[in-house]
């Protein structure tokens, strides 16, 4: 696959309706340990069934898992050599904050090259704010120049920091960044009045991880149910603030049955507002159980209309 897109419409057939989140092989992201994530074999699985459903990128990064995720993404790139899914990961968090020092930077990417056999996407996974992007904007830019990877992005990124990325690209003459991958879905939806705008004038791709709001999206706990062991949302940050909101779990309740009213589950709802907006690339989904397939398959289904889109607006508005 050759990294020439250049349209929004062209960017949406390259990168595919969804990326594989590979965060929860071994673990559930930065988080391991008993009864978290999948088993090695399932998660080679998940990529089989993955790229067979027309998955075309596989993102994970070096942080996830304690290296599992990369591992075995390595160990499935290598038993489909010659294969066009591209593979995309991420540097920059420490257990002490992030770093994008740049000996780190080359150093991350060279380990990651070795054990996923080529990394297609490099993304800073969080903005080093002690570290001038002077400094460290030009690895990105070497690698992209000397063909060590296709492109690279900047995640958890916000406006300020990206318009800050793209001058000094433009001033030191430098490869620019080209993606973007931040938190976005109908809960979050801060990005809509400042980056999402920067993607669109400046022709950046658009990554939204975490499209379900750590399962608030999917209808899972809708009446009172909280967290179990184990779950992706037992050790997401944010899934507190949500599920003790009462206002907010009202209107989740709410979005739950406009959900049954189209036909599909709350998943398939929240993921086809995703896949049918006017500027997001693709979101990132890291389905772990047969049913979670559901949501994806019905978001590609849903009749997408202007008074579905109307409604979800009302629902949850941009804040």
């Amino acid at each position: 696959m050759t990294w020439t897109a250049s349209t929004h419409q062209e960017r949406r057939k390259q990168f595919g309706r969804f990326l594989l989140g590979t965060g929860g092989i071994g673990g559930i992201a930065a988080a391991t340990g008993p009864g978290l994530g999948l088993s090695e074999e399932d998660g080679l699985k998940l990529i089989d069934r993955a790229v067979g459903e027309g998955f075309k990128i596989l993102d994970t990064a070096d942080v996830y898992t304690g290296g599992t995720s990369e591992r075995v993404v390595g160990t499935w790139n290598r038993e489909h050599a010659g294969t066009e899914v591209l593979t995309q990961t991420k540097t920059g968090i420490t257990p002490s904050g992030p770093d994008l020092s740049p000996e780190r930077v080359q150093r991350q990417l060279d380990h990651s090259i070795a054990v996923l056999g080529h990394v297609d996407l490099f993304v800073a996974h969080q903005i080093d704010t002690t570290t001038p992007m002077q400094d460290w904007l030009p690895v990105f830019s070497t690698a992209v120049e000397n063909g060590s990877v296709r492109a690279y992005g900047l995640s958890n990124v916000s406006a300020a920091q990206l318009t800050e990325a793209l001058e000094t690209a433009d001033r030191l003459g430098l490869a620019r960044p080209e993606i973007i991958q931040n938190s976005y879905s109908l809960l979050v939806r801060g990005d809509d009045k400042d980056v999402l705008p920067i993607a669109v004038s400046e022709g950046l791709a658009y990554e939204a991880y975490s499209p379900l709001a750590t399962g608030v999206l999917a209808g899972r706990y809708s009446n009172g149910e909280r967290p179990a062991a184990g779950s992706r949302a037992s050790v997401a940050s944010r899934a507190d603030t949500y599920l003790d909101d009462p206002d907010l779990m009202e209107r989740v309740r709410a979005f739950d049955q406009l959900a049954a009213e189209t036909g599909v589950s709350s998943a398939g709802l929240a993921l086809a507002w995703l896949v049918n907006h006017p500027t997001v690339t693709a979101p990132i989904v890291g389905p772990s159980k047969d049913s979670q397939w559901q949501g994806i398959r019905e978001a590609t289904q849903v009749k997408w209309t202007a008074d579905l889109a109307d409604r979800l607006d009302a629902l949850f508005p941009v804040q």
